[in-house]
Protein backbone atom coordinates (compact mmCIF):
# COMPACT_ATOMS: atom_id res chain seq x y z
CA UNK A 1 0.00 0.00 0.00
CA UNK A 2 1.50 3.29 -1.08
CA UNK A 3 0.79 6.38 0.95
CA UNK A 4 0.80 9.88 -0.44
CA UNK A 5 0.20 12.29 2.40
CA UNK A 6 -2.88 11.03 4.18
CA UNK A 7 -4.23 9.24 1.12
CA UNK A 8 -3.75 5.65 0.03
CA UNK A 9 -3.03 5.42 -3.69
CA UNK A 10 -4.11 2.66 -6.06
CA UNK A 11 -7.51 2.20 -4.46
CA UNK A 12 -10.29 0.66 -6.52
CA UNK A 13 -13.83 1.89 -6.05
CA UNK A 14 -17.21 0.20 -6.30
CA UNK A 15 -19.66 2.47 -8.09
CA UNK A 16 -23.38 2.40 -7.30
CA UNK A 17 -25.72 4.47 -9.46
CA UNK A 18 -29.33 5.28 -8.62
CA UNK A 19 -31.84 7.54 -10.34
CA UNK A 20 -34.18 9.35 -7.96
CA UNK A 21 -36.96 11.85 -8.48
CA UNK A 22 -36.72 15.12 -6.56
CA UNK A 23 -39.18 17.98 -7.05
CA UNK A 24 -40.34 16.42 -10.31
CA UNK A 25 -36.84 16.09 -11.76
CA UNK A 26 -34.79 12.92 -12.22
CA UNK A 27 -31.40 13.11 -10.55
CA UNK A 28 -28.63 10.57 -10.97
CA UNK A 29 -26.86 9.74 -7.72
CA UNK A 30 -23.47 8.05 -7.83
CA UNK A 31 -21.86 6.56 -4.75
CA UNK A 32 -18.22 5.46 -4.80
CA UNK A 33 -17.10 3.09 -2.05
CA UNK A 34 -13.44 2.10 -1.67
CA UNK A 35 -12.58 -1.56 -2.11
CA UNK A 36 -9.60 -2.34 0.12
CA UNK A 37 -7.34 -5.37 0.16
CA UNK A 38 -7.21 -7.16 3.53
CA UNK A 39 -3.84 -5.49 4.21
CA UNK A 40 -5.23 -2.03 3.42
CA UNK A 41 -8.29 -2.75 5.56
CA UNK A 42 -6.08 -3.74 8.51
CA UNK A 43 -3.90 -0.64 8.10
CA UNK A 44 -6.94 1.66 7.96
CA UNK A 45 -8.41 -0.07 11.04
CA UNK A 46 -5.17 0.41 13.01
CA UNK A 47 -4.99 4.05 11.95
CA UNK A 48 -8.61 4.67 12.98
CA UNK A 49 -8.15 2.88 16.31
CA UNK A 50 -5.08 5.01 17.07
CA UNK A 51 -6.95 8.22 16.25
CA UNK A 52 -9.91 7.20 18.41
CA UNK A 53 -7.58 6.29 21.28
CA UNK A 54 -5.92 9.71 21.09
CA UNK A 55 -9.31 11.47 21.23
CA UNK A 56 -10.48 9.27 24.11
CA UNK A 57 -7.26 9.85 26.04
CA UNK A 58 -7.51 13.62 25.54
CA UNK A 59 -11.02 13.77 26.99
CA UNK A 60 -10.40 11.18 29.70
CA UNK A 61 -7.37 13.19 30.92
CA UNK A 62 -9.42 16.40 30.86
CA UNK A 63 -12.24 14.78 32.84
CA UNK A 64 -9.84 13.37 35.44
CA UNK A 65 -8.31 16.83 35.88
CA UNK A 66 -11.76 18.37 36.39
CA UNK A 67 -12.78 15.68 38.90
CA UNK A 68 -9.53 16.10 40.84
CA UNK A 69 -10.15 19.84 41.09
CA UNK A 70 -13.77 19.43 42.23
Amino acid sequence: MERKGDFISNIRYKKETEIVTFQGKEITLENLSPVFTPEQEAAKRRELEQQLYEVFRKYADKRQSEEAGA
